[in-house]
């Protein structure tokens, strides 16, 4: 499927999922190259101002052809990417923000590999000095 088909699924989906007003949506995607899967999650602020988190239960055609974003943007020549962050306004105004993430990448390859929770938290904190979880 064409990019811009996809991006029109993407935006569409979101005006669907968000039943109150609202002024601008933030989706996050992750491609995990091992799998040629993507996951996603996101947030968009109520007609308040106040930051709601966005359902990603996408229908699950638009969940199977979300790979085919970086797929595609491989496919034309353009730099590695493994994450987007698109931003949609309740206007209908798009934009799509690719960017590589080592940390992704690492984590794939780590899970990958067999590795285990325990083992990619300490991995993560050494390496990128974070962890999700409180200590």
């Amino acid at each position: 499927m064409k990019t811009e088909a996809i991006y029109e699924l993407l935006t569409r989906a979101v005006h669907e999922i968000i039943t109150e007003p609202w002024t601008i949506a933030e989706l996050n995607i992750r491609y995990l190259v091992s799998t040629n899967e993507a996951e996603c999650d996101g947030t968009y602020l109520d007609a308040s101002g106040e930051a709601q988190v966005l359902s990603t239960e996408f229908p699950d055609e638009l969940i199977d052809v979300l790979p085919e974003l970086f797929t595609n943007r491989a496919s034309e020549g353009n730099p590695p990417a493994n994450s987007i962050q698109l931003t949609v306004s309740a206007q209908g105004r798009f934009a799509a923000d690719y960017e590589w993430d080592q940390e992704i990448q690492d984590e794939d390859d780590h899970f990958t590999k067999g590795g285990t929770v325990k083992e990619w938290l300490k991995i993560r904190k050494e390496k990128y000095g974070t962890s999700p979880e409180p200590e």
